[in-house]
């Protein structure tokens, strides 16, 4: 696009043009709050989807850093569509394995990057053809549209849960596309305007690469330079409608990519395991959407809630506060449109906000409720709000301190609300308290008690969840693992079983169900559970490791040898694999390489007993055979 050339801009003076070191103050200012408020949460262990994605993905575990590595990390991970986000997890793991430390720093400068982008994007556009003379005085309207941003707790669910960075980090490349772009419309010819551009481009192409809420953009930029650059000329739109048919249809031709191509068959099937229509769940946005507005507006910590029980809208009516939700939205837009001239701002913020959410929030089978849905829709929201204060409020201190107020609540609610997110039992606790009769938090919790060893108290959590909720497989799972666990294992494996005859290609079922058989000694029956595992994910390093150890007890030593190379070449940090292999190889007679393997397993964890114990019977072994 060569859009039209505007007004030759004014450089005004006032602190919008205040000086870079005044500006580097502040941003660092921003900066150490942000640190300080996010820093309970850096040993926050992995949570929810975590465990998919992060935890259990053995595609980000990289060895190191080649083309062919990468590319699986990024397309070969569950949500494949992402491979940026993905990556970005892959090379968190190639620094620092699964320690979390690492992976919440990243996120943290991640949300710093976003909020520093904000600063110059509003900046920016108040130095616009269409804003210049409305805002040149107010120059600190993005720093408290960054400061009011950056600490407010609704954004704690895309910062402290880590596999949100998804989420983060697509805002943060879309909003720096989007700057890219102003600041190549406000430059001067010369080769860096052309790299401005080059930049917009790419970092569109890494937002879209980071997650499908970035699908926008083209949108958002043509509409950018529809209101602040052409000031909302209509004659510039129809001269220019080609072009703008063209950006339409990319945006339509990006959905696709995103939706395989068969968007009626890629929507239908996200429904397959959820609870709601297409029809309710479009119905029930309606509400949601207001409550974001309400958690926007007052986000005190006890209305956070990383797993939100709402009840769903069964028609307008029903409950009536659908059809109140619907005509309150219809009613903001139809205002966005109409003071569209007279305060731009204000009309592009309300539309960046709904269009923004329309992605999640429309008819896609996504969960209903997720606080971190907010995050880039807040960011030019919230600034339009921030400047609308500036705009009517006189003197213009009088505003500001009401600002400065918001921000120091909302830094003290979000220190606050990291504080639940600091612990899994504590976060997931909170979620069961807040939504009592929803299966899920009761599972999680359950989960989260087990993990930490305390099996009767999850084992009842587990209980609760399927008195909610019968036929809910991952309590089921979770439930038989706890009971197996304690040494149930026929109770245990009541509720594998039910598991398997549900989703019969459920991996970890099969897995802990052949564990379960091989302690029973019931080792043929053990194998074809393992086999059955395999054959669904090939790649699993832990479920080879345990078939290796079913076919050695059968006394198939080289079958097991080659499932525990195999089990190494996918993971090679797995001790007892290690261990196992040195068990075996030992059993062969080759005594120097189960010395190596023994040797690798106590590298991996010093602790390991059985390793260091047959490291010395070994070490016997040499001694005597010399």
């Amino acid at each position: 696009m060569n859009p039209e050339p505007v007004n030759t801009f004014k450089k005004p003076d006032s602190p919008v043009n205040s000086s870079p070191k005044f500006e580097t103050l502040l941003l660092s200012l921003l900066a150490i709050v942000v640190i300080l408020i996010y820093a309970d949460t850096l040993t926050t262990p992995f949570i929810f989807d975590d465990i998919h994605n992060i935890r259990d993905n053995s595609h980000i575990r990289l060895t190191s850093l080649s083309l062919k590595n990468f590319i699986r990390a990024g397309f070969q991970s569950p949500h494949s569509s992402r491979p940026i986000a993905n990556i970005s997890f892959a090379l968190n793991y190639y620094v620092g394995g699964y320690n979390p430390v690492g992976y919440h720093v990243v996120n943290i400068v991640i949300h710093l990057a976003c909020g520093i982008f904000l600063f110059f994007l509003a900046k920016a556009t108040l130095q616009t053809p269409a804003l210049q003379s409305r805002y040149e005085k107010f120059g600190w309207i993005p720093f408290l549209a960054a400061f009011i941003w950056l600490t407010h707790p609704l954004q704690t669910q895309s910062v402290s849960y880590v596999v949100q960075r998804m989420n983060s980090m697509a805002a943060m490349f879309y909003v720096l596309s989007m700057l890219c772009y102003v600041k190549f419309r406000m430059s001067a010819r010369s080769p860096s305007k052309w790299l401005l551009l080059a930049g917009c481009v790419m970092s569109a192409l890494l937002a879209f690469g980071t997650k499908e809420i970035s699908a926008t953009l083209p949108l958002f930029i043509i509409l950018y330079e529809w209101y602040f650059f052409q000031q909302l000329d209509r004659r510039w739109a129809r001269r220019h409608f080609l072009f703008l048919a063209g950006l339409g249809l990319l945006f339509l031709m990006i959905a696709l990519v995103y939706l395989d191509f068969e968007p009626v068959a890629k929507i239908l099937r996200g429904y397959g395991r959820r609870d709601f229509t297409p029809l309710q769940r479009l119905l029930t946005q309606s509400r949601v959407v207001m409550f974001y507005i309400s958690l926007m507006l007052w986000p005190n910590p006890s209305r956070l809630n990383l797993d939100h029980d709402f009840a769903l809208s069964y028609s307008l009516l029903n409950p009536v506060t659908t059809l109140v939700s619907i005509a309150v939205i219809i009613a903001l837009i139809a205002c966005a449109v109409l003071i569209a001239r007279k305060e731009p701002l204000l009309s592009f913020g309300i539309i960046w906000f709904f269009g923004n959410l329309v992605i999640e929030s429309s008819v896609i089978g996504l969960e209903l409720v997720f606080e971190h849905r907010n995050y880039l829709p807040s960011m030019l929201g919230i600034m339009a709000l921030v400047a609308l204060v500036f705009r009517y409020v006189k003197p213009v201190w009088l505003g500001v301190i009401p600002l400065c107020v918001a921000g120091t609540l909302f830094t003290t609610w979000t220190f606050e609300r990291n504080r639940v997110w600091a612990d899994e039992i504590t976060l997931y606790r909170d979620c069961a308290e807040k939504s009592p009769q929803k299966a899920r938090p009761h599972n999680n919790l359950g989960a989260a008690l087990s993990r930490q060893g305390y099996l009767k108290e999850a084992i009842e959590h587990y209980h609760t969840a399927l008195r909610l909720k019968p036929g809910y497989v991952d309590a089921h799972y979770n439930l038989g693992y706890a009971l197996a666990k304690q040494g149930n294992l026929n109770e245990g494996m009541y509720h594998f079983q039910q598991v398997l005859r549900r989703e019969p290609k459920h991996v970890k079922a099969h897995n802990n169900m052949g564990v379960s058989l091989v302690l029973q000694k019931r080792y043929s029956e053990a194998i074809h559970h393992f086999q059955s595992a395999l054959r669904i994910t090939p790649w699993d390093a832990d479920v080879h490791t345990n078939l290796g150890y079913a076919l050695m007890a059968q006394g198939t030593v080289d079958q097991a040898i080659r499932h525990y190379r195999r089990a190494l070449e996918l993971d090679p940090g797995l001790a007892n694999a290690h261990t196992n292999l040195g068990l075996a190889l030992r059993k062969q007679g080759d005594l120097e390489a189960a010395r190596d393997h023994f040797t690798r397993a106590l590298e991996i964890n010093p602790n390991y007993a059985e390793a260091r114990r047959n490291l010395t019977e070994i070490d016997k072994c040499i001694r005597k055979s010399d």
